[in-house]
This record gives C-alpha cells, sequence and structure tokens, in this order.
C-alpha cells in the first residue's frame, strides 16, 4: 500500500514536471503578441471564443488566457461580450490535452523525451529549444501517467475503492474539486488524475463527475485575485468566469447520474476517455447554454460591481 502510493505520487510528481516544461516552453510566446492577436481579432463572439481556444492550445494554460482577458478588458481593450468570449473558448481548448491523455500514447514517450533533451539543449535555434520543451513535456506527461496507472494497479483486484465513501456525496466532490484546482492552479492535472482513479475503479464514473466540476470552478481563482485590483470591466469579466463554471454546475448537478451512463455509452470499454468526454461535454454545453442570456447576466453583473462599489468607504 505504501509503495503504491510512493508510486503514484511520484507519478503525479512526472506528470506535474512534464505539465510545466510544457507550459514554460510556451511562455516564451510574448504575451505581448497575444494580446495584440486577441485585441485585432475577438470583434465578435463567434470570433472571441475561437481565439480563446486556440491561444489556449498555444499556452496550455486557460487562467493564463483568463488573466490576460481580465487584464485587457481592465484596459479597456476588450468589450466585456469579447472577453467573455475568449474566457468561453478558453475553457473548451483546455479540454484537447485531456482528451489526448486519453489515446494510449505511453510507446511514444521514450522518443518524445529523447528528441526533446536533444532540441532543449541545442543552441543552434531558440525556436528549436521551444519544440523541444513541448516534446519533452509531452514525455514527461505520458511517462507520470504510465507511473500513475501501474501504481494503483494492484488495487483492481485487491477490494481497495472509495465508491462506499464520503465521496458519493456530489457537494464533497465538488468541493475536493474547488481545493484541488486552488492548489495546484490547473485542472488536467486534477481531471488527468481522475482519468487513473477511474479507470482503476478506485473511484467511480459518478464520483469523478463533481470533482470535475470543482476543478472547473476552483481555476477561476486567479483572475477572481487579480480583480480586486481592476476596474469596473475587470471586475465584471472576473466574475462572469466563476458565474460561467457556476451556471455549468447548477445545471449538470442534478442529472449526473444521467451524465454518467451518456458517457459511458459514449466509450464503453475506455474510462479515460468517458472523464475526458466529461470535462470536454461540460465545457461546451457550459458556453452553449449560456450565451442566450449573456445580456442578462451582463447586467447582473453590473449591479453586483455597481452595489459592491457603493459600499466601500
Amino acid at each position: 500500500m505504501f509503495l503504491s502510493l510512493l508510486y503514484f505520487s511520484v507519478g503525479i510528481g512526472i506528470f506535474i514536471w512534464g505539465i510545466f516544461t510544457i507550459t514554460s516552453g510556451l511562455k516564451s510566446i510574448s504575451k505581448e503578441k497575444l494580446s495584440y492577436f486577441i485585441n485585432h481579432f475577438a470583434n465578435s463572439l463567434f470570433k472571441s471564443i475561437t481565439i480563446g481556444f486556440i491561444v489556449t492550445l498555444i499556452l496550455q494554460s486557460s487562467s493564463m488566457v483568463t488573466v490576460i482577458a481580465v487584464t485587457m478588458a481592465n484596459a479597456r481593450l476588450l468589450t466585456l461580450k469579447s472577453a467573455a468570449g475568449i474566457i468561453m473558448g478558453s475553457n473548451i481548448g483546455t479540454t484537447i490535452a485531456v482528451q489526448l491523455y486519453a489515446f494510449n500514447l505511453f510507446k511514444l514517450a521514450p522518443f518524445l523525451v529523447f528528441i526533446g533533451s536533444l532540441l532543449h539543449f541545442q543552441n543552434w535555434h531558440s525556436k528549436l529549444k521551444l519544440l523541444g520543451d513541448v516534446s519533452l513535456g509531452f514525455g514527461l506527461v505520458f511517462y507520470g501517467l504510465k507511473i500513475m496507472e501501474l501504481a494503483t494497479s494492484p488495487f483492481k483486484n485487491s477490494g481497495v475503492n472509495l465508491t462506499n465513501s464520503n465521496l458519493s456525496n456530489p457537494l464533497i466532490g465538488i468541493f475536493i474539486g474547488v481545493v484541488s484546482a486552488l492548489i495546484l492552479q490547473s485542472s488536467n492535472i486534477g481531471i488527468a488524475t481522475l482519468q487513473v482513479l477511474v479507470t482503476s475503479h478506485i473511484l467511480s464514473l459518478e464520483q469523478a463527475l463533481p470533482i470535475i466540476y470543482g476543478l472547473n470552478i476552483g481555476t477561476c481563482s486567479e483572475a477572481f485575485i487579480l480583480s480586486f485590483a481592476s476596474s469596473r470591466e475587470g471586475k465584471k469579466i472576473a466574475l462572469f468566469n466563476i458565474f460561467l463554471n457556476l451556471w455549468g454546475t447548477l445545471v449538470f448537478l442534478p442529472f449526473t447520474n444521467f451524465f454518467a451512463e451518456l458517457l459511458r455509452h459514449t466509450s464503453p470499454s475506455n474510462p479515460l476517455r468517458q472523464v475526458a468526454n466529461a470535462h470536454t461535454f461540460f465545457n461546451i454545453f457550459s458556453a452553449i447554454a449560456i450565451i442566450p442570456f449573456l445580456k442578462i447576466i451582463f447586467n447582473l453583473l453590473d449591479k453586483i460591481v455597481n452595489i459592491s462599489k457603493r459600499k466601500k468607504p
């Protein structure tokens, strides 16, 4: 038991190392260039959603994209509608990495690490170094996932599981998801861990879903903290980010069991894909379902910000 937990922790550590390696490589793309790109092309809701999706694929961080959107809204470089579209697109974009983890790509890991290491330590070109960091990072991610999977394999036939624990209470699951995202500052790390736990039958899909809802809510923390130093527009877009994920949670929570059955039908023999699809469907549906109510939500956010401003001494 102790060795399995130790190996599982090592797997998480390598996975996080891979995520940070990918992110640090892609961060070399300057925020100024991304801000210029967003400012010049995010002139409609559909374009804003598309740009939020693309930029998140580049940065591999929905939190960073949200912070950029809040900062630009604060500087009045983006309208509230455009910034909201970027956040919706960013939430969808962050699901692609988790879909990638659901493929059995461990066989590629040694090649990715080898090629990534060569490119990382070369001094010919900075872009090759960036490519090396991304390659090395994905290799480490696949290694980390495999170690976590192997660490939990002894539990599959040992009867050890959490399916009858307090995690069956969805509110506890949401709380765990929120706290995990606050600590890790990444929903993808938490969801990748859930993929392994559900595959190993330590958690049921029904227990994993509320944790996914909570992980999405918890990733709003950076933008929320930034909003305290922002203008009215910055505060409104930070609040919209929280509202979007709370909205999705309130819509999905009553139908969690039905949602789990639907996910099982989409990928009957692949729990990794079921968890990945849960994250994807949650964010896509939350974005689509909120679009008709944007005007009402913007008016509500305007009132909330005005009330909080009046209460300040």
